[in-house]
């Protein structure tokens, strides 16, 4: 029978039979979501699941999901997969995976391929031995009695004791294939065969069912609704038994039912084997298939966890319907195109979206589509605006201004009759009529008095313009590809932006009222310009945003702001944006949303006006390059509420894993713990925040964000209690904490004993130290005394020696001069002074670097000392030249002495160093007759300058005297 007969006869059902059903609904109930609403998501092998094929599923007390396939069971903490297959350590006498089974003490059972049966309780591994056949089904009754349905052997019976009983067709099973079980209020186990559906009595022993419609028929899922009618779900339909002897009702004709879970008592959800998944409320079946993101038809688990996610086991990996922060809406729920621009909460309360295919209204959840092909040849859309009466204004990327009411294109502006260009990305309707126009050439103006166009020449800082705003005061802000204009008793000025971080682009303003502020999203962060003094302040990447580029920023009732971006949709607190402005706060704290919170695309549009609203209903709505996305700020707060669970998973010492069960005292010189740890949440898996604390080492919680990982180095040795705590943002912290208890061994010398032991013999020595140290103070004082005579000595030759040749320094060499001038003048002595340059050395430097230059003029001092008389003093005077002071010396015995200095100088091989180096020196020679000592350095310099201006490599005496 179609689906459309099966709806039919359900609502039938409902209508007749209220009183009767498991979907008997409340007049009080709270609405239930539509299935595009739910946020959708596969985990395959590509994410690390073991196998596609899920054939269980099964949630622990502790929080984890459980996942069996046919290569392992799976472990998922919302972030990752633990795989547990065939080992010592599980017990399974094969890795394939059929059932699982949470019992009334919250243990999981886990049987499957080989008859393997094992129980988990506490991360505690207990196996049974193996029945050799495939496990389809386990149950534990109410009387700790195990029952186990097999392929093609019967039904076991295993009691607390393990000792074992079997029924087969001799016992009265319609078939030895069994494929579900269940009990029920009065104790009856009810037994699905791959022939039919039988159950077994107080005695144990099995009863057939009179109903025809199960005989003959495989029953793959049984399930009881709150009045403890069984439903009963086969390979021909879904049926519903109201007693033992009461016809049974059909639910659904001719759909093979493979899983049934309750939602509720009016939400029943049911897996097929070829249809998909199916869900029956308010007299409804609603589908759900491959068509709509399903990874394959065939259902072969069901489970609602904790937070009310729905998980899906099919043969193409879990499939994951859940509550996210956002929705999207895309072409599959009936948008014209996929790329949005623009997003309007129209006063009607309906909500219009603009894509590049077509005009969209959203009312009272239906989505229909408006009609411009008359006026638009392309239909697509770029900005939107609600005037006066309620009309809507359109914006297009090829066909102009469109103004629509009540249905109907009533006016229309391009480039043909005064727009500047057909390209509309912002328009703004004022309440006495004017409408401004911003457009990719210039802002227009239409009243009537016809349109004004604005551009370059009239003060805009650009013709790309993006957006338009009338502040409460009256003035008109215009964003432009090129900064921001501010229209004033008819006059436009820049605002000047260049001392914030050259934010060139405005995408999108809003006015906060209630402070005065008037924000503007451009590329490069968030402006905030005061309507009153004009002051402007940035939060940008220096005040702790993650990005430049922001779009759109919507203030929601409860007091966040929201923006879009090309990365995601951020969320800040509005007053600590207020104080970032004021210069109280130095960051701001932010949320980024994205795929993972139920959008189709992160990448949200820009560009054109508005990019994201605030709806009527508190909602806010994100034009993105799939669909327009939504999201509830006051849900977010009950995602808070949840408080996830928290549990320790990996102890690593030194980079190696160990048990923490039963953990013993860790050795002696621990110096790196590491504690791994996961918020099993998975409504919002990744942004889940986590707190530490160590007692015994920390003083307070430490807050470590999302990072899922404490590492601790070089602690003490003593007795530590590791805590953490989870929570979802801006929720409380999880009061079940995860626990656990580090003991490190101390050393031999950390033990107490020993210290105190060490503190004695200490004690015994300080006395003879003490004598011993007097004793040595005396001979240490006179030897400190010679050190430091013999330091100062050296010290002072240090400080008159060159450091790089070894020769005096200037300091040495002006000392010398003195004494021996005034020494000349009181003997009428002749004192020589000669001034050495070496030529062409900057070339040595610039060619050869300088450490090849230092050490030539190494090798240069080491001549000049070498070829000087003991009673001359050479020093270096500085740079590349040096100077000689020839005391008692003629002026033709110092000619005499600064020829052979010449000479050898230029015979100095520096092959060694460079192979075409030569080397020669300028010198200047001069005497004490007549001069003063400034005289004689001055004459001495002229006429070194002199020897080097007339060709170099030469000796010039001053004043020419020989």
């Amino acid at each position: 029978m179609p689906l459309l007969s099966f709806r039919y006869t359900f609502l039938c059902w409902l209508l007749f039979s209220l009183p009767l059903t498991a979907f008997a609904l409340s007049n009080t109930a709270s609405p239930v979501p539509a299935l595009d609403n739910y946020f959708k998501e596969s985990l395959n092998t590509r994410d690390g699941l073991p196998h596609n094929t899920i054939n269980a599923l099964a949630q622990t007390a502790d929080g984890y999901l459980w996942f069996g396939t046919w290569e392992g069971v799976a472990r998922y903490n919302g972030r990752e997969f633990r795989i547990f297959d065939r080992s010592p350590e599980t017990g399974l006498p094969d890795v394939g995976v059929r059932t699982f089974h949470l019992d009334q003490h919250k243990t999981l059972w886990i049987a499957g391929s080989r008859g393997g049966l094992v129980r988990v309780k506490e991360g505690n591994w207990h196996a049974y031995p193996p029945l050799g056949v495939l496990i389809n089904r386990l149950l534990l009754d109410k009387q700790e009695r195990l029952w186990i349905a097999t392929e093609g052997q019967g039904l076991f019976m295993q009691n607390s004791a393990g000792e074992r009983v079997q029924y087969l067709g001799k016992e009265g099973l319609p078939s030895e294939q069994v494929h579900s079980l269940i009990e029920d209020s009065q104790g009856r186990i009810w037994v699905g065969t791959s022939d039919g559906l039988v159950y077994l009595d107080e005695q144990l022993q099995i009863q057939p069912v009179l109903p025809t419609q199960y005989n003959g028929v495989p029953v793959f899922a049984l399930a009881l609704n709150e009045q403890g009618q069984l439903l009963v779900g086969t390979e021909r339909g879904l049926f519903l038994s109201p007693t033992l002897t009461a016809e049974p009702i059909t639910l659904l004709d001719n759909v093979p039912v493979s899983a049934l879970l309750f939602e509720s008592d009016d939400i029943l959800w049911i897996g097929t084997i070829d249809r998909g998944l199916l869900r029956q409320h308010d007299g409804i079946t609603e589908e759900l298939d491959i068509r709509q993101g399903l990874p394959n038809n065939r259902i072969l688990a069901l489970l609602l966890d904790s937070e009310q996610n729905l998980w899906v086991g099919t043969n193409g990996g879990v499939f994951r319907l859940r509550d996210a922060p956002f929705s999207t809406f895309t072409t599959d729920q009936g948008l014209a195109g996929n790329f949005v621009r623009t997003v309007l909460s129209h006063s009607d309360g309906c909500l219009y979206i603009g894509t590049s295919r077509g005009l969209n209204r959203y009312c009272a959840g239906v989505i229909d589509q408006i009609d411009l092909s008359s006026v638009s040849v392309g239909q697509s859309v770029l900005s939107l605006a609600e005037g006066p009466e309620q009309s809507l204004w359109v914006g297009t990327y090829a066909d102009g201004l469109i103004e629509v009411s009540q249905g109907q294109v009533k006016r229309h502006f391009n480039a043909n009759n005064g727009l500047p260009a057909n390209e509309v990305r912002a328009v703004m309707p004022l309440s006495d009529g004017t409408v401004w126009v911003g457009t990719a050439l210039g802002a227009s103006r239409i009243d009537n008095q016809g349109i004004r166009n604005y551009g370059r020449e009239d003060g805009l800082p650009s013709p790309f313009i993006m957006a338009l705003y009338q502040s409460s005061d009256g003035r008109v802000f215009i964003g432009s590809g090129a900064g921001v204009a501010v229209l004033q008793q008819d006059k436009l000025q820049s605002l000047d932006l260049t001392g914030l971080d050259d934010a060139d682009y405005a995408f999108g303003f809003a006015e906060d009222l209630a402070a005065g502020i008037f924000w503007m999203t451009t590329d490069r962060g968030l402006i905030a310009y005061d309507l009153t003094s004009g002051a402007l302040h940035m939060i940008g990447r220096a005040q702790g945003m993650p990005f430049d580029k922001l779009f759109q920023l919507v203030l929601d009732k409860q007091g966040y702001f929201w923006i879009s971006s090309n990365r995601g949709v951020l969320r800040l607190n509005r007053a600590q944006a207020l104080e970032v402005i004021a210069g109280k706060r130095e960051r701001i704290e932010f949320e980024l949303f994205g795929e993972s919170d139920g959008m189709a695309s992160a990448q949200a549009n820009g560009g054109s006006a508005k990019a994201a609203t605030l709806h009527h209903d508190g909602s806010i709505w994100i034009a993105t390059s799939i669909g327009v996305s939504r999201v509830q700020p006051e849900r977010l707060q009950q995602f808070a509420k949840m408080l996830p669970p928290v549990v320790i998973e990996k102890l690593l010492v030194e980079g190696q894993e160990i048990s923490f069960v039963n953990l013993q005292p860790l050795a002696a010189g621990t110096n790196r713990v590491e504690i791994q740890y996961a918020g099993l949440g998975y409504i919002m898996s990744e942004r889940i925040q986590y707190r530490t604390l160590l007692e015994g080492f920390d003083q307070e919680w430490v807050n470590r964000g999302s990072y899922i990982a404490a590492e601790y180095t070089n602690l003490p040795p003593g007795t530590y209690r590791f805590r953490v705590a989870a929570a979802y943002p801006g929720g409380d912290w999880s009061q079940n904490e995860a626990e656990l208890t580090l003991e490190i061994l101390p050393y031999l010398w950390q033990r107490w004993w020993f210290q105190l032991l060490i503190v004695l013999v200490l004690a015994t020595s300080l006395l003879w130290v003490i004598r011993w140290r007097l004793q040595s103070l005396k001979r240490n004082e006179l030897r400190l005394l010679k050190l430091v005579s013999e330091q100062t000595v050296e010290l002072q030759l240090l400080a008159r020696q060159d450091a790089l040749t070894g020769l005096a320094n200037r300091r040495a060499f002006d000392e010398a001069l003195q004494q021996e001038y005034q020494r000349a003048k009181r003997s009428n002595a002749t004192l020589c002074l000669a001034l050495i340059d070496v030529d062409h050395f900057k070339q040595v430097n610039d060619k050869l670097s300088h450490a090849l230059g230092d050490e030539v003029l190494k090798r240069i001092a080491a001549l000049l000392k070498q070829q000087s008389r003991a009673i001359d003093l050479v020093a270096r005077w500085g740079g590349e030249e040096f100077v000689i002071l020839l005391p008692d010396t003629s002026l033709a015995a110092a000619i005499e002495v600064c020829e052979r200095l010449r000479q050898k100088l230029e015979q100095l091989d520096f092959s060694e160093l460079s192979a075409d180096l030569n080397m020669t020196v300028s010198i200047g020679l001069t005497t004490n007759d007549k001069l003063e000592l400034p005289q004689m350095l001055l004459s001495a310099d002229r006429a070194l300058y002199q020897a080097k201006r007339t060709g170099r490599n030469r000796l010039i005496i001053a004043d020419n005297k020989i």
